[in-house]
């Protein structure tokens, strides 16, 4: 069972290209979507390491390469 604690504030960024609705089909509420020349950015993105791996995946299987993660410290606030 995930607590509070488990969720950590992540920003990710991935090589390839993404549609828009992406982020309101699989992130959670809040998270934010920068969009570059073949990269894109998630920020925000308040996930548990289940959510987090299950997100990394799906991304994967629509051909984007993770290229950066950060863990933002403070994440469960």
């Amino acid at each position: 069972m995930n607590t509070t604690a488990d969720i950590q504030r992540y920003t990710l960024r991935f090589s390839g290209n993404l549609e828009p609705t992406f982020l309101t089909d699989y992130c959670p509420a809040g998270t934010t979507l920068t969009m570059e020349l073949n990269t894109f950015t998630l920020d925000n993105l308040r996930a548990d390491q289940a959510g987090l791996i299950g997100l990394i995946r799906s991304l994967h299987n629509l051909g984007c390469t993770l290229i950066e993660l950060k863990v933002k410290l403070g994440g469960n606030s």
